[in-house]
């Protein structure tokens, strides 16, 4: 790994918020529905956070292994462009069942 783990989680971090500005708010209220377990029993609020801490250890473990890709100024906007698309046909997708 390159950067130091700050650098990498402040790129992230800006990342994510051109993101969820750039979300209409009837995706805005998805997003947060979809974040936030206050709806969940206390079973399964345990079993998110399970599930949470587990995604985050193996998102840790690919860093220390070196499995990502750097984005630059360059090729960033293309890859929010990705992930816009993707989280729009998602929610069609969720919207429509």
């Amino acid at each position: 790994m390159n950067q130091p783990t700050s650098t990498i989680n402040t790129k992230l971090l800006d990342s994510l918020a051109q993101i969820i500005l750039s979300l209409s708010q009837e995706e805005y209220q998805i997003l947060i529905k979809k974040i936030q377990p206050s709806s969940l029993t206390s079973q399964q609020k345990q079993q998110y956070f399970i599930s949470l801490k587990q995604d985050i250890a193996a998102g840790i473990e690919q860093l220390e292994k070196g499995e990502y890709t750097e984005y630059d100024e360059n090729s960033l906007p293309s890859l929010l462009t990705s992930i816009k698309a993707r989280g729009r046909q998602r929610l069609e997708e969720e919207l429509s069942q």
